[in-house]
C-alpha cells in the first residue's frame, strides 16, 4: 500500500461552539478519531488561537474521504492545503489523531509552528514532516488507536 500525506490548514469559527470549549474540542477530536480509524488514516491536529493545522497519513483514498469530513465542518472555513505527498513511513502509527493545543504563544517550539497557521504558500512534505517530527514527542497521544477501536 501506498502512503500519502496531506497537511491542511482551517480557520475556526469559535461563537457556532455551544457548551464549554474544552468539551467540544474534545468531542471533536474523538469524531476526527472515528472517522480516520474508518479510513485508515493517523495523524495529528495543532490547535491555534482562531485556527488549526491537521497532518494526516494514509492511503490516497482514505485521506480525501477524511478530508471532505472536515470540509463538511460548519465550524471550519478557509481549508487550505499546506502540504501534500508521499511518505515511506507513518510518522503517526499509533494514533489516529494526536492532539497539540498551541494557543498560547509559549507553547509553539519552533518559529516555523508560530507562522504555521497562517502559511500562504505550499510547504514541501519532506519539510513539513521534519517539522511535525521535532514536536511529534510532545504531543498528547490521547486516545491511542487501540483505545480508539472501543468506539
Amino acid at each position: 500500500m501506498s502512503l500519502q500525506a496531506i497537511c491542511f490548514s482551517a480557520a475556526i469559527d469559535w461563537s457556532t461552539m455551544a457548551g464549554r470549549e474544552d468539551v467540544t474540542i474534545e468531542k471533536t477530536l474523538n469524531r476526527a478519531r472515528r472517522v480516520n480509524r474508518v479510513n485508515g488514516v493517523t495523524g495529528a491536529v495543532l490547535l491555534y488561537p482562531n485556527s488549526l493545522v491537521q497532518w494526516l497519513e494514509g492511503p490516497a483514498a482514505g485521506l480525501a474521504s477524511s478530508l471532505e469530513c472536515a470540509r463538511a465542518e460548519t465550524r471550519l472555513s478557509d481549508i487550505t492545503i499546506i502540504s501534500e505527498g508521499p511518505v515511506e513511513t507513518r510518522m503517526f502509527a499509533e494514533s489516529w489523531l494526536m492532539f497539540a493545543d498551541l494557543r498560547a504563544a509559549n507553547a509553539r517550539p519552533s518559529a516555523f509552528l508560530e507562522t504555521l497557521a497562517n502559511a500562504t504558500s505550499p510547504v514541501p512534505c519532506a519539510q513539513m514532516r521534519t517539522e511535525l517530527q521535532a514536536i511529534s514527542k510532545r504531543l498528547e497521544p490521547a486516545r491511542h488507536t487501540h483505545a480508539a477501536m472501543l468506539v
